[in-house]
Parts: C-alpha cells; sequence; structure tokens
C-alpha cells in the first residue's frame, strides 16, 4: 500500500470548489472524478485479492457467528447497494441498515435487515436503533459508502480484541479515492471537558496505538458501544462527540494495515443539501461542550 498518502485534517476540498463541480460547468470534471475513481477501485480490488487473499470458509463462519454489521444509510440507494456488494466479499453475516431516506431502501439481499427511520432522523437515531437490535459479542460500525476488499481484514481485527480484552474498539484505516489518501482522526482534538483516557492516548497495545478518535468504521465489543451511544439530539455532526463522550469509558486503537475505501459523493446535490445542514447540530454541540448540556 506504499502508494497511500496519510494526511492529517479535512478534505482538500473548498466551498468554491465544490460549486464549480456541481453546477453545470462542472460535468466533464465530474465525469472524469468518476472515471478515475471506477478504474482506481478495479485495480485496488484485484491488487487486494492477490496481496491478501480472503477470509476460509471457517474464518467466515467464525465472524458471522460473532459480529453484526450496522450501516447507517440516507437518501443513498445505489451507493448502499455497492457498499453491502462490497460487504459480502468479506463478510457472510447479518447486516442491519437503518436507512432514513424518504423511501427506504427494499429487498437487499438474504440475511440483511432494513430499519425504516423517520425521514432525515440522522444519523444517531438510527445507529442508535442498529445497535439495539444486536445480539453478538461484536458490532462492526460503518457507512454505506465504505467499499471493502480483501484489505478489510476483519478477522485480524476479531482476533486482536481477543488477544487484548483491554480494549474495546479497533478501527480501519480509511482511504479515500480518487486521492488514495488515508486521513488521520486519531490527532484530532476531543471536546474540551472529555474525561481523560482509561489508557493514555499513545500507548501502544497488542501492537497499535490507543488513540482518542478513529475512522467511524470498526469492530468494537458490543456491550462498549452501548455504555457511549449515539446522542440523537444530534443529526449529522456526531463523530467528535462519541468519541469525546467515549474518553474515560472505552479504549480505542488504529489499526494502519487494515483498510477500507471512502467513495464519497461529493456532487449528489440532493444528498448533500440535507448532509452539510448542520447548523441545529454545531448549536447543541456548543451548547452540550460548554456545559449547558
Amino acid at each position: 500500500m506504499g502508494c497511500v498518502v496519510f494526511a492529517k485534517g479535512r478534505s482538500l476540498d473548498t466551498q468554491q470548489i465544490k460549486r464549480v463541480m456541481r453546477g453545470r460547468l462542472g460535468a466533464p470534471m465530474r465525469g472524469a472524478y468518476r472515471g478515475i475513481e471506477r478504474t482506481e477501485l478495479t485495480a485496488l480490488r484485484l491488487t487486494d485479492r492477490v496481496r491478501f487473499g480472503l477470509p476460509s470458509t471457517q474464518e467466515r463462519d467464525e465472524l458471522a457467528a460473532r459480529v453484526t454489521m450496522i450501516v447507517k444509510t440516507f437518501e443513498r440507494p445505489s451507493v448502499l447497494r455497492r457498499g453491502l456488494k462490497s460487504m459480502r466479499t468479506v463478510f457472510g453475516g447479518r447486516i442491519v441498515v437503518a436507512d432514513d431516506s424518504r423511501t427506504p431502501v427494499t429487498a437487499l439481499g438474504p440475511d440483511i435487515e432494513i430499519l425504516g427511520m423517520p425521514f432525515n432522523s440522522g444519523v444517531a437515531v438510527g445507529r442508535n436503533a442498529a445497535l439495539d437490535t444486536v445480539k453478538t459479542e461484536f458490532v462492526f460500525v460503518t457507512d454505506d459508502d465504505i467499499v471493502f476488499t480483501a484489505a478489510s481484514d476483519l478477522v485480524a481485527a476479531m482476533n486482536y480484541l481477543d488477544d487484548n480484552p483491554s480494549v474495546d474498539l479497533v478501527a480501519l484505516t480509511l482511504v479515500d479515492l480518487p486521492r488514495l489518501r488515508a486521513v488521520s482522526r486519531s490527532a484530532d482534538p476531543l471536546f474540551h471537558g472529555a474525561q481523560p483516557p482509561l489508557v493514555p492516548f499513545g500507548t501502544v497495545l497488542g501492537g497499535l496505538p490507543v488513540v482518542p478518535k478513529t475512522p467511524q468504521v470498526y469492530l468494537a465489543r458490543t456491550e462498549s458501544i452501548h455504555r457511549v451511544r449515539w446522542d440523537e439530539r444530534l443529526r449529522m455532526v456526531d463523530h467528535r462527540d462519541f468519541f469525546s463522550r467515549a474518553s474515560g469509558k472505552i479504549v480505542s486503537v488504529q489499526a494502519r494495515t487494515v483498510w477500507a475505501y471512502h467513495l464519497r459523493t461529493p456532487f449528489d446535490a440532493h444528498y448533500n443539501a440535507y448532509r452539510e445542514d448542520v447548523a441545529a447540530d454545531l448549536q447543541t454541540l456548543a451548547r452540550i461542550w460548554s456545559g449547558g448540556r
């Protein structure tokens, strides 16, 4: 994976670039972007398969018995189906999809349960509802725009948690396409007022560093995630809040040698109108973390 660049911080996209790319004049650029993305993903699927192989039948059976995947989706049925198809290359167990689209998806395949949520009710409501259906020891949390390949070694993540009982959550590295950039979340600050960590950040446990935040693509102990859950006052901006509240409750680590691919939809104006409507969430976060809960 030597071609992947690791970087800190947010996407390099500016609002001006987004406006141009989503407009009428951006059609050629959108086509080029999607073409590069598809070409890269095809090549990566092949090379990852050669490099890593896929789980054995016995490993897939154990994963299915011990892990439930929960997926949050909204107004992107084709993106969801692409993600689910890739999930099935590495995981054969139960998948629960929380969908707060205006018209929730149907008929996604065997062992895929759909929870139709109130329209635009948000990430936190959907994830909590999906979590409440999980009966397995482990839960794998992911979003609809993630694509899994042979590099997404969930068996390794499960084995790591078995070998390190003091760790609650192990995250995959997310590689953004088409830039082939893995954006690190481990150095992002938690909210002021978060509890001190159970284990100092930076401590290495079983070869992996303890971090304050991870991408929201991770395998965790189900009981541990129940201790944190998602704040349903937040519709979209839940990431920093979740890990700020998790500090002092659970121990999270980051795996850099196990990854999945993040394929955003930056030109979907309909979806992004809701995705970027975060003013109310930001006000709620300011109130919560300033002490005015």
